[in-house]
């Protein structure tokens, strides 16, 4: 057996790729671990898990290549090579982590986005995958044994490397046991092994049977008053609370909102979730983030119970990634795409509103601060920082500039945000004016070696969680805006969304939890 082994072309081949994958695609993972390692004088494990993780590489590949034979085996090594080159690229220039969540946003990603994530250095990780493709696919002579006979090895060479992991690790298992106890975020940064594990994961979820849609709040009851309600939801996008001015940031990211006393800034917001896949649908249904996953979409939100207990729904849209189905049951509702600024959500407000007298709920969906290209985000009047990243290639950028064209959307959405305070200012005698602000996720700017957003939520760091949220209430709302003012620095999240909106709108049910309401 071992004989056959060694003058196996197709062992010999899946050494080489699981090395080139190894040694080109696991940098991120490699440089943490070294860096962890060394900081700790864990040296032992620094220079042994590179020989570790090519036993793991060649136990995976021998695993899923156990039964393919000459064409499906080369394909397969192609389909291995791309994902690793991918994974890697994305690990490498922006931390990423490609887990179910990175896959489900990936499902929801327009062409806008895509094409804002093209770069040479990601056109240069495809074109060497490529290139070892072809090599391999047209020029790479393999001879197989039978059919059989290539099973058996593969079978054999998968499980005598898994033997051999499970024997070095008892033994060194004091060792690598502390170590990834205390960096447990490690095993999401191995490559091709998390990537592959993650899309297994999504993929068994995408084929089990969708859940019956279920109605929630059947029993709401809705006491409209003479003057009615008129509330805009600002949805924000990739803000973090960090770089408002108003949340004590040294630079003036808020000059027209910093000047107003008929707002709240709420200092100790959190989101859902790192994406917009995650925290959007989550932040307006019922269940609280511990309690959220994807199955919960099968359930009404809380506009549909605003709709159907008589509350006019208006949703404007400018983000690349759309609504996230929460408004598809609606009637008024117009998507712009992302492909102009965030203003436009404003341009048919007041013509909207003259329509029809009633008690209204409006949603302003913002494209925001979406990267990497925040310079796109902006009109050039608010280039007020500099300098600028005016590229979608992060690493070619200095922090200092990335920070800047970051602050220049954040800049533009104190904007919006005032903009839309004077619409309702100039409706405040007709109606009950309430405007609430609150962004879907944060954002990373480079901190320690992290790019935009989408972590884990274990591991992701504050700037990804901690949103900005801004009330601002009517005239003769004062008093509710003092209340409110004097929770400032309490703990509020996503999960207070669902009910201070139904307690806004006086909505009577089974489902409204006052406790959670932020205006109670």
């Amino acid at each position: 057996m071992l004989l056959s082994l060694v003058r196996s072309q197709s062992q010999r081949t899946i050494i080489w790729i699981a090395l080139g994958i190894v040694l080109l695609c696991n940098m991120t993972f490699f440089s943490k671990l070294f860096y962890y390692s060394m900081s700790e004088h864990n040296y032992f494990l620094a220079f042994s898990s590179p020989f570790i993780l090519l036993l793991l590489c060649i136990c995976i590949l021998n695993f899923l290549l156990l039964i393919t034979y000459k064409t499906l085996f080369k394909i397969m090594l192609v389909f291995l090579i791309f994902s690793g080159a991918l994974s890697g690229y994305f690990m490498d220039t922006f931390g990423t982590i490609i887990d179910t969540n990175m896959y489900t946003n990936a499902m929801q990603t327009d062409s806008a986005e895509v094409l804002d994530l093209l770069t040479p250095k990601l056109f240069l990780y495809i074109g060497c995958a490529a290139l070892l493709s072809f090599w391999l696919l047209f020029k790479k002579p393999i001879s197989f044994s039978s059919y059989g006979r290539e099973v058996v090895q593969k079978a054999f060479v998968a499980v005598f490397s898994l033997a051999l992991i499970a024997g070095l690790y008892m033994s060194i298992s004091k060792s690598y046991s502390s170590f990834f106890r205390n960096h447990h975020e490690l095993k999401m940064y191995l490559n091709p092994y998390y990537p592959i594990a993650s899309f297994a994961k999504f993929a068994y979820a995408k084929i089990q049977p969708k859940p019956e849609f279920m109605a929630i709040a059947t029993d709401a009851t809705r006491t409209s008053s003479e003057k009615k309600k008129l509330v805009v939801f600002i949805l924000g996008e990739t803000a973090r609370a960090q770089n408002f001015s108003l949340s004590g940031y040294e630079v003036q990211t808020n000059p027209l909102l910093s000047n107003r006393n008929d707002i709240v800034f709420l200092k100790n917001f959190a989101s859902c979730g790192t994406a917009t896949a995650v925290s959007v649908p989550c932040m307006f249904s019922k269940f609280g983030r511990t309690n959220w996953s994807e199955e919960k979409e099968s359930y009404e939100n809380v506009v549909d119970v605003l709709a159907k207990t008589g509350v006019r729904i208006i949703w404007r849209d400018n983000n690349s990634g759309g609504d996230k189905a929460i408004a598809k049951r609606m009637n008024d509702v117009v998507k712009y795409g992302g492909s102009g600024f965030d203003d436009v959500l404003l341009s048919d407000f007041q013509a909207n509103l003259d329509k029809s007298y009633e008690d209204t709920f409006v949603v302003l969906h913002q494209e925001g601060s979406h990267g990497p290209t925040y310079f796109k985000r902006y009109p050039d009047s608010f280039k007020k920082f500099s300098p600028t990243c005016d590229t979608q290639e992060l690493d070619k950028c200095s922090h200092e500039q990335i920070v800047n064209t970051y602050n220049n959307t954040i800049l533009y959405t104190d904007y919006i945000i005032n903009q839309t305070i004077n619409l309702l200012k100039a409706n405040e005698d007709k109606y009950e004016t309430t405007l609430i602000y609150i962004s879907d996720h944060g954002e990373s700017l480079g901190e320690n070696g992290v790019y935009l957003h989408g972590l884990p939520y274990m591991i992701a760091p504050e700037a990804q969680k901690h949103v900005p949220a801004i009330f601002y209430f009517g005239t003769k709302l004062k008093a509710e805006r003092e209340r409110l003012s004097l929770k400032a620095s309490e703990r509020f999240s996503h999960d207070n969304l669902f009910h201070t909106l139904l307690g806004r709108f006086a909505v009577n049910t089974t489902e409204y939890k006052p406790e959670l309401d932020i205006l109670r």
